[in-house]
């Protein structure tokens, strides 16, 4: 899984009771969360992952907003790390971007992420593009010591540019996704399976060059299915007739039968938010 995003998602007893049922009911032994548990590591991702640990083995990589209260070296420490699954090893690592999914000018680019990026709160040492680049070069390296042929992977960030946002108005923040020099890395030491998340938009399962990619993301509560199901069967409630997703949520978020229509459907959201291995 990816994104769950669990302070922003409001994340309580019942959300994880529920999803504890759900990994217990597909009787996964192993979860591993690939990036944006939290934006705050110590005081919110660790005791969810304790909690969770418990009933399942969990591992995990970080995404941009785990990020946020980490210091570069623990980054580092919790960066490329690699898990025996018993008939195959699973490879997490971080990511980053290079701005490359974006033909906009340097000094645009930097000057939104200065005003509307959540990196732009980050203590992150170096540019964009040089840490990116050793990410690049430590995967490059990493898997040229592997049997890819019985490996998964798993980052956070986008590999490919055909999971890059197409609508003019989020195109602009697609540089701050990702960089395709990963997807031919992955290309070049012939790896099957990629697992990701951050662009809070589920593609399923793509193949592509013969790297099969998993996009799952589960996101923000406005972005989910059962919100978007729910405010489209009841168009009485969305007047104007509305597509963004944060006003059509916060027409419906506090109404009694959509409180009870997502908790009816919480476990089938966090299901289509899974991809799962047999190994």
């Amino acid at each position: 899984m990816s994104d769950l995003h669990i302070d922003l998602n409001h994340f309580e007893t019942y959300e994880i009771d529920t999803l504890i049922k759900c990994l217990k009911d597909q009787k996964i032994s192993h979860l591993h969360i690939a990036g944006d548990i939290s934006n705050h590591y110590f005081s919110d991702t660790k005791p969810f992952l304790q909690k969770l640990s418990k009933e399942v083995k969990v591992t995990y990589n970080l995404g941009n907003h785990d990020m946020l209260d980490l210091e570069d070296d623990l980054i580092d420490k919790l960066d490329f790390q690699l898990i025996d699954l018993g008939n195959k090893t699973l490879l997490a690592f971080h990511g980053w971007y290079d701005y490359s999914y974006s033909d906009e000018k340097l000094d645009k680019i930097l000057r939104r992420k200065r005003q509307l990026w959540f990196d732009r709160r980050l203590r992150r040492l170096g540019t964009d593009s040089e840490i990116c680049q050793t990410s690049l070069k430590k995967l490059d390296n990493v898997l040229s010591e592997l049997d890819t042929s019985k490996l998964i992977v798993a980052m956070h960030f986008v590999p490919h540019s055909r999971f890059t946002m197409t609508h003019e108005r989020f195109k602009p923040f697609n540089a701050y996704l990702g960089s395709e020099e990963f997807h031919q890395i992955f290309v070049k030491h012939d790896v099957k399976d990629v697992v990701f998340g951050h662009a809070h938009r589920s593609y399923g399962t793509v193949k592509s060059d013969g790297v099969t990619y998993h996009s799952r993301p589960l996101g923000y509560r406005r972005e989910w299915d059962l919100t978007i199901n729910f405010v489209s069967n009841h168009p009485e409630l969305n007047p104007t007739g509305t597509w963004n997703l944060s006003k059509r949520y916060n027409l419906v978020k506090k109404l009694p039968e959509f409180l009870e229509y997502e908790k009816k459907e919480l476990a089938n959201e966090f299901l289509s938010s899974m991809t799962l291995f047999n190994v």
